[in-house]
C-alpha cells in the first residue's frame, strides 16, 4: 500500500461533503479530479470506500474502518505545518471563521484589516450565511454562535451574552408620539420575520407583542428586515450589537424584550492547539473586550468577562 496523503485528502472530503460535487467544490477541483483521486486511493486499497447513489455517496464499512485513521494522519499534517511555520516566525495559511451575518459585518469584518496588518500571511475565510456550518465536518475552523451549542466534542468560549431591542427608524418616527407602553405599538407597521429567523428567541417575543399591528413586509433576511427598517417602513427587533452601528436607529420601550442569548466561539478540538487558529481566535475574543472596554454595550458588560476554552455538547 502507498497511497499518500493527497489521496487521503480527497478521501476526507468525499465523507465529510457526502458527494463527489460537495467535495469538488470545498477543494476548488473539478468532480472528475475528485473522482480520479478517490478511484486510485480504491485501487491501491483494494477495497470500494463509497457506496454511490442519485442522492450522493455514503461510506462502506472499509471507509468507515479508516475514516477515523485518515483523519489522525490529517492531524499529523497540520502540526508538521504547524511546525515549520513555527520555524520561520511567521503564521501562514488560511481560517475559515462561520459567524451570524449582522455580527460578521459589523463587528468582524471592519477589524480585519488589524489582523491582515499583523500577520499578512494568514487568509481569512468569513462565512456569513444563515446556514449554520458542520465544524466536525471541517466546513469552518471558528464558529461564532448566538446561542447555546448544539454539537458535540466541540470546544467552545463564552464570548458574553446578546441582548434584543426593539428598533424604529428616526424617519419612521417623525411626528410620532413617543412610545411608552406595548400598547402603543398597536396598530404601527412591522417587518415581520419569516423562516428560520422567526423562530428566534427575540422574533418569538416580538410576535407577541405586535399582535395587533400591521405587518408591512415579512422576511427571512436579517439585513433586509434592517434595511426595511432603516427606511422607514416600520418597526422590528434586533440584536443590540446590530442596531446601535446604525445612528439612525432608535430602541424603543428599552428593556422591554427580555430575550438574551449567549454568545459562543467553537472549535474543533483537533484544531485548537494550531497557532493561526489560536491567533484568530484570541483577535475576535479581544473584539469583544474592546467593546465592553469603550463601553458601547454591542453585548451586556456582564457576559463580557474572559472565560477559559471549555468542551461543549449539545
Amino acid at each position: 500500500m502507498s497511497q499518500n496523503w493527497d489521496l487521503l485528502r480527497f478521501f476526507l472530503a468525499v465523507a465529510r461533503a457526502g458527494s463527489i460535487a460537495g467535495a469538488a467544490e470545498q477543494l476548488a477541483e473539478s468532480s472528475a479530479t475528485v473522482g480520479r483521486k478517490l478511484r486510485e486511493l480504491e485501487a491501491e486499497l483494494s477495497a470500494t470506500l463509497f457506496d454511490r447513489s442519485v442522492s450522493g455517496v455514503s461510506p462502506t464499512s472499509c471507509g468507515r474502518a479508516i475514516l477515523d485513521h485518515a483523519e489522525q494522519i490529517e492531524q499529523q499534517m497540520l502540526l508538521i505545518n504547524e511546525a515549520i511555520y513555527d520555524d520561520d516566525g511567521l503564521l501562514t495559511g488560511t481560517v475559515t471563521v462561520a459567524a451570524p451575518s449582522g455580527l460578521g459585518q459589523t463587528m468582524l469584518a471592519p477589524r480585519l484589516r488589524e489582523l491582515h496588518n499583523t500577520h499578512p500571511g494568514l487568509q481569512i475565510k468569513l462565512l456569513l450565511s444563515t446556514a449554520k456550518v458542520n465544524l466536525l465536518n471541517r466546513e469552518a475552523d471558528i464558529a461564532v454562535r448566538i446561542g447555546q451549542p448544539g454539537q458535540e466534542r466541540l470546544v467552545g468560549r463564552k464570548l458574553g451574552s446578546v441582548g434584543f431591542g426593539i428598533y424604529a427608524s428616526r424617519l419612521y418616527l417623525d411626528d410620532i408620539e413617543p412610545f411608552e407602553t406595548v400598547k402603543d405599538l398597536d396598530g404601527h407597521n412591522i417587518v415581520a420575520a419569516s423562516g428560520a429567523l422567526a423562530q428566534t428567541a427575540q422574533c418569538r417575543e416580538f410576535a407577541l407583542l405586535s399582535e395587533r399591528c400591521n405587518v408591512a413586509l415579512t422576511t427571512d433576511s436579517l439585513l433586509a428586515q434592517l434595511e426595511a427598517v432603516k427606511s422607514g417602513l416600520g418597526i422590528a427587533p434586533f440584536p443590540k450589537y446590530l442596531a446601535q452601528a446604525h445612528p439612525d436607529l432608535v430602541e424603543l420601550l428599552p428593556g422591554q424584550l427580555q430575550t438574551t442569548a449567549d454568545l459562543w466561539m467553537l472549535t474543533h478540538p483537533d484544531m485548537r492547539n494550531l497557532a493561526r487558529i489560536q491567533t484568530v481566535q484570541e483577535f475576535i475574543f479581544q473584539i469583544c473586550q474592546e467593546r465592553q472596554a469603550t463601553k458601547t454595550k454591542t453585548l451586556p458588560a456582564s457576559g463580557m468577562k474572559p472565560a477559559r476554552p471549555t468542551a461543549v455538547s449539545a
